[in-house]
């Protein structure tokens, strides 16, 4: 079977770290700068699925970036700052498939509370991004515990998506005749109104 990685990096002038979270082994893998061991680790889960917040948009190019030695800071500036979609950037991204599952996708319409959730526990690091310099041993440490936190949130969020799924699947197994597939999409209140 396909294991899940959750993954955040963290992108800064001169520098850049990525932890990545292995759900079936809970094992933690921090790169800083080195696009090498990158590479070992993409070659050895590209058929695995890749799982973050928001790696739809952002850490799914960084990650290529780095893989093509494209200046990850030039790509993080065009999309936080331009606003242009990771594939506008360069078509090489092609030449890297990954599968990914983007958490931030929340699957169930209805879930306010996930929102709700996030907002209050995503940490944002000390460090500035713009810092002119390269980071100091203290600061890449902040940085990687605020990275490893966010990554544990993404899995924690996935985990409660997780049985909100299962929930609504199995009121479609318990009730086929009002429910179907389609129904998935809808709320809990939705369902049992339906129901």
């Amino acid at each position: 079977g396909r294991r899940m990685i959750f993954y955040d990096f963290e992108v800064f002038k001169f520098d850049w770290l990525v932890v990545f979270i292995d759900t079936d082994s809970r094992e933690k893998t921090v790169v800083i700068n080195d696009p090498d061991h990158l590479h070992k680790i993409y070659e050895s889960h590209k058929k695995d699925i890749w799982c973050g917040f928001n790696i739809n948009h952002y850490d799914q190019y960084i990650f290529k970036a780095i893989l093509l030695e494209i200046d990850p800071f030039y790509v993080s500036n065009k999309i936080v700052k331009e606003h242009l979609d990771g594939w506008q950037i360069t078509n090489k991204f092609r030449q890297f498939p990954m599968i990914n599952y983007d958490v931030f996708l929340s699957r169930d319409k209805g879930l306010k509370l996930l929102e709700g959730f996030m907002g209050s526990n995503i940490k944002e690091t000390d460090v500035d991004f713009e810092i002119d310099r390269k980071l100091t041993e203290e600061e890449l440490q902040e940085t990687i515990k605020y990275c490893t936190h966010d990554v544990e949130e993404a899995i924690k969020v996935f985990l409660y998506q997780i049985n909100e799924f299962n929930a609504a699947m199995g009121l479609i197994k318990k009730f086929p005749e009002v429910l179907s597939l389609k129904d998935l999409s809808k709320t809990k209140a939705q369902m049992s109104a339906k129901i």
